[in-house]
């Protein structure tokens, strides 16, 4: 069996949080910084609904924030923090159930902006 490196690892821990979400079964972590999720997931809607943000641009924000919600808000302006939020955003795009999942919460994103 091959090691799981450090960017499969985050895309287990991004597909388990994505599935929840699209459960509807949102758990709440304690952790000092953690921003309260529903005003995140009002951020992601609002910019869902703004004109001209494509997919990417969505899918690579709930990336974002789902990682900063699992590793603390303080992370977010570090230039290796986002590097990883890329290549995370990449391997979901680039893997077919990833990519299913994180599709389908662009839509309901998406739907949930009108």
């Amino acid at each position: 069996m091959d090691p799981i490196s450090q960017v499969d690892q985050l895309a287990l821990i991004l597909r388990q949080r994505i599935l929840e979400q699209s459960k509807g079964r949102v758990t709440k972590r304690k952790t000092p910084d953690s921003e309260p999720r529903t005003s995140w997931v009002a951020g992601l809607r609002a910019m869902a609904a703004t004109e001209g943000v494509d997919d990417h641009q969505l899918r690579r924000t709930l990336v974002q924030n789902i990682l900063a919600d699992q590793f603390g808000h303080g992370l977010v302006n570090e230039t290796k923090f986002q590097q990883v939020v890329e290549r995370v955003t990449e391997a979901l795009e680039a893997d077919k159930a990833g990519s299913t999942l994180i599709d389908r919460c662009v839509v309901e994103l998406r739907g949930g902006a009108r």
